[in-house]
């Protein structure tokens, strides 16, 4: 293969990456919406879906959420400052959740994270959804020190 064809592969892959991160949150949050819906647990409703179904970031995502939902559900309620978590649209809380988790998983920057959120949320959900899981997630990104936050002003001291 000539080495212009090599740049050309090596150049697809990050787009290919990130369409395969894409769609392994998107099938994330439709394994938790499975599990909300037929309440039961999420990781019961990936073991359903056969081994091989599911890649790698969509189990990781399952299982993290999985393992600890009553603390992600808990800070969605906390940041729901208008809505009971009860009132919540269920699909706003299964992106939130695995948006959480992975804000604390730490692997992939806050900014992607809150922004493949948004677009989830923008999918999925209602027109406010979208603003409403950017909020949520940019309080939760603060308090976990994962925004950048920008430089103190020499003119304060």
């Amino acid at each position: 293969m000539s080495q212009k064809g090599e740049r050309r592969n090596r150049g697809a892959s990050p787009q290919r990456a990130v369409m395969s991160r894409r769609s392994a949150r998107e099938r994330a949050i439709s394994i938790l919406y499975e599990a909300r819906i037929k309440e039961i647990s999420p990781s019961d409703v990936l073991a359903t879906e056969g081994e091989g179904v599911a890649d790698a970031l969509t189990a990781r995502i399952v299982s993290g959420v999985s393992s600890m939902q009553a603390q992600l559900d808990a800070r969605i309620a906390e940041h729901s400052i208008t809505w009971g978590f009860e009132r919540l649209p269920i699909t706003a809380v299964c992106i939130l959740e695995a948006a959480i988790w992975e804000l604390i998983d730490g692997q992939v920057s806050a900014a992607v994270v809150i922004d493949e959120a948004v677009e989830l949320a923008k999918t999925f959900g209602e027109p406010a959804a979208a603003r409403f899981v950017n909020g949520v997630l940019s309080r939760i990104a603060g308090e976990l020190g994962r925004l950048a936050r920008r430089p103190e002003s020499s003119a304060d001291e």
